[in-house]
């Protein structure tokens, strides 16, 4: 089998295409054999896809939580910690993103658990979050995926955004 598949181009959908064919067979084709557990086979397969966008989401949701911190600390050498760190994740993101995910990533969902988790990493320094930052996530996937994402940049166009309020 030398033709290209979606296993190297988007695992997300090659692991839904490939679960839902094996259903498929299992209930069309009586004659193959009962010593594979179908059902079982098919959601193994589709979990790798579902793991790899719920590691993506995770990443996602750690540089929304950086970029709340910074928006909400004004300690240069933080921030840069956390421009740092966020770079990574992008990175980790670039490495295990497939073209369908960006699509199926809920933002404003990452945004708010992203909210409760930057509070209480602040709350253990006795600091807290930002106030009147955006209910909605102010960032888009797509700006994070994008070539020359800039971290810093990222926090001053909320951080003018809120002062536009």
């Amino acid at each position: 089998m030398n033709r290209p598949t979606l296993y190297d181009d988007d695992i997300l959908e090659w692991s839904e295409d490939q679960a839902a064919a094996l259903r498929r067979l299992a209930q069309t084709r009586h004659d193959l054999s009962n010593e594979l557990d179908w059902e079982h086979v098919a959601e193994e397969i589709e979990d790798v896809g579902r793991s790899e966008f719920a590691t993506v989401q995770s990443l996602t949701r750690q540089i929304l939580i950086h970029l709340i911190k910074a928006l909400s600390v004004s300690d240069r050498q933080l921030i840069l910690m956390w421009r740092k760190e966020a770079l990574a994740f992008r990175g980790d993101i670039l490495d295990r993103a497939s073209p369908s995910m960006p699509r199926r990533i809920d933002m404003d969902m990452l945004w708010r658990r992203a909210m409760e988790q930057a509070e209480a990493d602040l709350a253990v320094y006795g600091q807290t979050v930002a106030t009147l930052l955006p209910k909605t996530c102010p960032v888009a996937i797509r700006d994070i995926l994008a070539e020359g994402f800039d971290f810093i940049a990222a926090v001053e166009t909320v951080r003018k955004q809120i002062e536009q309020k």
